[in-house]
C-alpha cells in the first residue's frame, strides 16, 4: 500500500472518518464503472482501518449496496471497537425487521455498532420500537437531521460521487455533508473524479477547475435547489476556509485528490492528509 506501510499502526488511532459516497451518475462519461467508485472506497477503507482509525457511515441496508461494502472491509480489518459506526436514519430503520437488525448486529460483531437515529436526530436507545408521536417530521429532514449528527460525530469527512437527480430533501445529501463540514471546520476531503455531487462541490470550492475531464462533460446543473445549495457551500466557504486549510493537504495533493480515480492513489492522499491533522492535534 505505498506510504501506508510506512506508518506506524496506531496512525490514526481514534481518528473518526465519515465517509459520503452514493452513486453517480458520470461514470460512463468519464470512463468508469460502479465498480471502480466501490474500489475506491475499499481502499480508503481498509487504509483507515489498518491505521487504527474509525469510520462512520449513514447508510442503508435495503437495498444491498455501499453499506454491504463497507461490512467486507470490516470483516477483513476491523481490528478495534467501533471501527464502523453506522447510522441509520429514520427512514431507513423502520423498513427492517427485529430479525434483520439482529443479523446486522451479529455481522458487525464486536467491531461496529448501529445507531439508530430518530427523525430529530438523535440516538434510540436500544429496546425503543417507536418514536414519540410528536417527532414525526418527514423523511427529507430525518436524512438532513442525521447528516447533522455524523459532522457532529465525526473529525473529518470524505465525500465521494452523489446523485444529482432523485435525491431526498432540499439538497442532495453529499452537497449537505459538505456545507455541514464546512461549516464545522471539520477536514474535507473532495473525491471529484468519479463526477457527480462531489465534483460540483471541487469546482465551487475551486479545488479543480476540471481540465482533464473529457470534453464533453459538463459540472453544472439547471436544478434550483442545486444552485441554491452551491450557493450556501459558497456561502459557508466564504464565512471559513478551515476546512480545506485544516485537511493537512497542499493545494497540489487537493487538486490531485479531486481528479484522480486511482483507488490506492485516493486513499494514499487522504491517509497523509489525516495522519497530519491528528499530529497536528496532538
Amino acid at each position: 500500500m505505498g506510504d501506508l506501510e510506512l506508518r506506524p499502526s496506531n496512525a490514526l488511532d481514534g481518528l473518526r472518518l465519515g465517509i459520503s459516497v452514493s452513486d453517480s451518475a458520470d461514470l460512463p462519461m468519464l470512463g468508469l464503472h460502479p465498480h471502480h467508485a466501490e474500489l475506491a472506497l475499499a481502499e480508503i477503507a481498509r487504509s483507515v482501518l489498518l491505521l487504527s482509525g474509525r469510520l462512520v457511515y449513514g447508510g442503508r441496508i435495503k437495498p444491498p449496496g455501499y453499506t454491504q461494502f463497507l461490512l467486507h472491509e470490516l470483516q477483513r480489518y476491523g481490528d478495534h471497537p467501533d471501527s464502523l459506526t453506522l447510522c441509520l436514519a429514520a427512514p431507513e430503520h423502520k423498513t427492517l425487521t427485529v430479525k434483520e437488525l439482529k443479523v446486522l448486529n451479529n455481522t458487525l460483531s464486536t467491531r461496529g455498532r448501529i445507531v439508530r437515529l430518530s427523525p430529530s436526530g438523535l440516538p434510540i436507545e436500544n429496546g425503543s420500537v417507536s418514536n414519540p408521536p410528536e417527532q414525526q417530521p418527514s423523511d427529507s429532514s430525518s436524512y438532513s437531521a442525521m447528516r447533522g449528527y455524523l459532522c457532529a460525530n465525526t473529525d473529518a469527512r470524505v465525500i465521494l460521487g452523489g446523485q444529482l437527480q432523485q435525491f431526498e430533501g432540499s439538497m442532495p445529501g453529499i452537497i449537505e455533508e459538505a456545507i455541514n463540514s464546512i461549516k464545522a471546520e471539520q477536514p474535507l476531503y473532495v473525491v471529484g473524479g468519479f463526477g457527480g455531487a462531489a465534483a460540483l462541490v471541487a469546482k465551487t470550492l475551486q479545488i479543480d477547475g476540471f481540465d482533464w475531464a473529457p470534453s464533453n462533460f459538463s459540472i453544472q446543473s439547471d436544478d434550483k435547489r442545486i444552485e441554491d445549495s452551491l450557493y450556501e457551500l459558497r456561502a459557508a466557504a466564504d464565512q471559513s476556509e478551515a476546512s480545506i486549510r485544516c485537511s493537512g493537504l497542499n493545494e497540489q495533493d487537493l487538486r490531485k485528490l479531486s481528479a484522480t480515480h486511482r483507488p490506492k492513489e485516493i486513499a494514499s492522499i487522504i491517509v497523509n492528509g489525516l495522519a497530519a491533522v491528528r499530529s497536528n492535534s496532538h
